[in-house]
């Protein structure tokens, strides 16, 4: 069956092609809904992409890490629903080892003061993957905070396409709202696109995106070189940093040593 997915808060412009994937999703999606009562803390680790709801109460915590490997399918849908009360917080942990397509939508309404989100995404594509994905911070109460970081590799024929989206709205007084991305080209064969946005109708707040994109540092290359290594095994370390910058952020050591060995 064929959806669009990953459509943006707003549109941009059309030649683009960024708002909204047109593919063809399996009819059914594994549902997972989730109630973290106030005052306590959660952590859920997923190695499947579903449809995940989740409303977080008040002075409560929620922590989503999600796996993807090659060899969960050709390609995933995940769609990622949450509410924060006052206090609240939720943090999105997603690592990307590869697979022929994978799309992600994640929305968070920030809807309670003081609550927060943090999205940390690393991915490391080749062949003719494809990363589509979709991240947005909603925020409607006072004084909360977003803070979207991605970091991921591309190589060969790989596809990215990063949208992510601030919205600052009316009442959200004292809110604060971050995005930054930083992406290894490995080959000039690559495409890669980011659509940072940040949507502003309240004047007490603060909003930063920034994104750093390019080629292996030929200088850092030789240098390398001059110590030995070769640059196959330069191009593979500096990829893993990327993926590493995100793994070590995960909340549960046993999760980073497995991932780490995995690589």
């Amino acid at each position: 069956m064929e959806r669009i997915l990953n459509r943006p808060l707003v549109n941009t412009f059309g030649w683009l092609g960024v708002n909204g994937t047109a593919a063809d999703v399996p009819e059914e999606i594994k549902e997972e809904k989730y109630v973290i009562e106030s005052g306590s803390e959660r952590t859920v680790i997923l190695n499947e992409a579903a449809h995940i709801s989740a409303e977080i109460e008040e002075n409560a915590v929620f922590k989503l890490v999600q796996i993807r490997r090659p060899e969960e399918g050709a390609k995933t849908v995940n769609d990622i629903s949450v509410k924060c009360g006052d206090g609240a917080r939720f943090e999105w942990y997603r690592v990307i080892f590869g697979g022929g397509a994978t799309y992600d939508n994640c929305s968070v309404a920030l809807d309670g003061k003081g609550s927060s989100f943090k999205a940390a995404v690393g991915y490391r594509l080749c062949g003719e993957e494809i990363y589509d994905v979709n991240c947005e911070a909603i925020h409607t109460g006072q004084k909360t905070v977003s803070d979207i970081f991605a970091s991921g590799v591309l190589s060969d024929k790989a596809f990215k396409l990063l949208r992510g989206t601030i919205d600052l709205r009316r009442g959200c007084a004292g809110a604060v709202g971050k995005e930054l991305e930083d992406v290894l080209l490995v080959d000039e064969t690559v495409r890669c696109q980011t659509v940072p946005v940040i949507l502003c109708s309240e004047e007490d707040v603060e909003g930063d995106h920034g994104a750093t994109i390019g080629r292996p540092d030929e200088q850092l290359i030789y240098y390398m070189e001059s110590r030995g290594l070769d640059r196959e095994t330069i191009l593979e370390q500096l990829s893993r940093a990327k993926l590493d910058a995100v793994i070590r952020r995960i909340p549960d050591e046993k999760t980073v040593q497995a991932l780490l060995e995995e690589e």
